[in-house]
């Protein structure tokens, strides 16, 4: 008896358990239908937003599916065996990568869900809201089995025994009005059934209908729909702020891709100008034996060799270093073997340093009209604005109608029967004098300060629009200077190290000019590939500031004054 008794509560908890896990599944399905209908709806209203956002999704990367790295470069010392082995990832790869497997670009997204899940419960407060409810007892005295047993035990007196059932439902629905007011409809049942003596049974019904609307505080659908109009206006932020993170962390991995392939190319700059002072000193180190130079000549030569070989050293930790946080970046592993793809660099190189065709007037115009987030910051004046109505309806007395009809239970021993001759009809109206208006008050002028402040804010980002649209340009103008200052600055120390190797070689030069020549042509060399990728990175920016970058679902981007199909 007991392991039955224990056995089927054990069942009915597994049959339960299956049912909520069904319907924890259900639960899921249909939040993720209506918050992506959510965003499905209001993504035609924000330019270059996509309908990919999918929170849950997971996608394989295999990385052996890329090309393979199978040379040892000399120029990145005891690293060079680590990237034997390495997959080559171009930046288109390493954009779709960072597009799918990002922990950045995922939390936008569940932010960016998250704001359309809120706003389907505040949509769904205005759509019949039904409930259901019920209880049922069960009531009994000695003549129980389990009663007798404690009376035995006790030493009570026998008393007379009274069994009976006792159930209570109540099906309802709420329907609350745009307007401010509120439709309700209840039917209630109370059910008792004595199970001992004369069985016999008694049940009654009622049904209560109710209407109610302000008057005054809390009347219109401005004022009652409020926090449905601003969820729906965050969703519309976050799209905004969602599409503009797409831009800018595209513009992120391409820069960050552009500056770890400077870094390499800053290595490989430093170790051939290690090289040539090593050269050097190997020469001068052999004049000095046959006496045809002194020690303190060569002792300056020596100096020069360890500094360079220290630059070479800090510019490969400085490669390695930029190569690691960027595998963190776009979504993969710290035990990842990747490098980046060398022609990346030639390619940028061979597109030139021409600059947007569009002047700085044009540019600046063109990111006011474009700009996603210039666009939430006036709309959160206009959310501002509205806020003041609000707090100052808040300020007027409550004045409320109502209007209930009740229909009681029929009487005649049929259960659920309802008597509506008998119906009674009530009408009236409450009132609430606003005598503690403290808090209304704090509110309202809480509201006018926030219009204020809301307004300044636009005005602050309209300048910083403005200002970012002019400092992307003129790093634009200082990339193109610098890249120009560079190739002379090339030009004229590869003559200036041609003319002291030979001058040297003759027994005539002079070590200051051997090593002040090598340095400079190498910080020559790098600064060259410097400017290029500064400006490739600052066009990139000017085109995001300007509003012109569309980014599509791998991390592709199109620039320019139209936007892509």
């Amino acid at each position: 008896m007991l392991e039955t008794a224990i056995r089927k509560p054990l069942i009915l908890l597994g049959i339960t358990s299956v049912m909520l896990g069904c319907s924890a599944s259900s639960y899921k399905r249909s939040a993720d239908e209506e918050s992506y209908g959510a965003i499905t709806d209001k993504t035609e209203l924000v330019p270059g937003m996509t309908t990919e956002v999918v929170v849950d999704e997971v996608r394989e990367l295999n990385l052996n599916d890329f090309a393979v790295n199978n040379e040892s470069f000399d120029f990145l010392d005891n690293e060079a065996d680590s990237e034997i082995g390495a997959s080559i990832l171009g930046l288109n790869n390493v954009l779709d990568i960072a597009f799918q497997q990002s922990k950045d670009y995922q939390t936008q997204k569940e932010l960016l869900y998250l704001e359309a899940l809120a706003l389907t419960f505040d949509r769904y407060r205005y759509t019949p809201i039904f409930s259901a409810t019920g209880s049922s007892d069960y009531q009994w005295d000695r003549r129980d089995p389990f009663v007798q047993d404690m009376q035995i035990l006790t030493g009570m007196q026998n008393v007379d025994i009274d069994e009976s059932t006792f159930s209570n439902t109540s099906l309802g629905t709420q329907y609350i009005l745009k307007s401010g007011g509120a439709i309700a409809l209840n039917l209630t049942n109370n059910f008792t059934r004595f199970l001992t003596g004369d069985i016999n049974e008694f049940g009654t019904s009622a049904l209560v209908g109710s209407f109610t609307q302000p008057l005054l505080r809390g009347f219109g659908t401005d004022i009652e729909t409020e926090a449905l109009m601003q969820a729906e206006r965050d969703l519309l932020y976050r799209l905004r702020d969602f599409t503009r993170f797409r831009k800018s962390f595209a513009v992120r991995v391409a820069s960050d891709y552009y500056s770890i392939l400077l870094n390499r190319e800053t290595a490989r700059n430093n170790f051939a100008g290690l090289n040539a002072t090593n050269l050097s000193l190997e020469r001068e180190q052999a004049f000095q034996v046959e006496g045809l130079t002194t020690l303190l000549e060569v002792g300056r030569l020596e100096q020069s060799a360890l500094q360079a070989d220290l630059r070479w050293t800090s510019s490969i930790t400085r490669y390695k270093r930029s190569l690691d946080n960027f595998k963190i970046l776009i979504g993969l592993t710290a035990e990842d073997n990747i490098i980046l793809d060398d022609n990346e660099m030639d390619l940028i190189s061979e597109t030139g340093m021409d600059s947007p065709d569009i002047s700085l007037e044009q540019s600046t115009e063109m990111a006011i009209q474009t700009r996603l987030d210039l666009y939430s910051s006036l709309d959160r004046v206009q959310d501002s604005a509205r806020r003041i109505e609000v707090a100052a309806n808040a300020l007027n007395p409550t004045v409320d109608f109502s209007l209930v009809a009740s229909v009681p239970d029929a009487n005649n021993g049929n259960i659920g029967e309802l008597d509506f001759e008998n119906a009674l009809y009530t009408a009236g109206l409450d009132f609430d004098l606003p005598v503690d208006t403290e808090f209304e008050r704090n509110n309202y002028r809480r509201a006018l300060i926030d219009y204020e402040s809301s307004s300044r804010n636009y005005l602050l980002a309209l300048d910083g629009v403005k200002l970012e649209v002019l400092d992307t340009w003129r790093r634009m103008n200082e990339a193109r200077k610098s890249y120009d200052i560079s190739v002379t600055s090339v030009e004229i120390n590869e003559r200036r190290v041609e003319e002291a190797q030979l001058r040297a070689e003759l027994g005539l030069g002079d070590i200051q000019d051997t090593v002040d020549s090598q340095n400079d042509l190498t910080a020559a060399r790098t600064e060259l590939v410097s400017s290029i990728v500064e400006h490739n990175i600052a066009k990139l920016e000017f085109w995001r500031d300007v509003g012109l970058l569309y980014v599509d679902d791998s991390g592709q981007w199109e620039e320019g004054i139209d936007e892509p199909n």
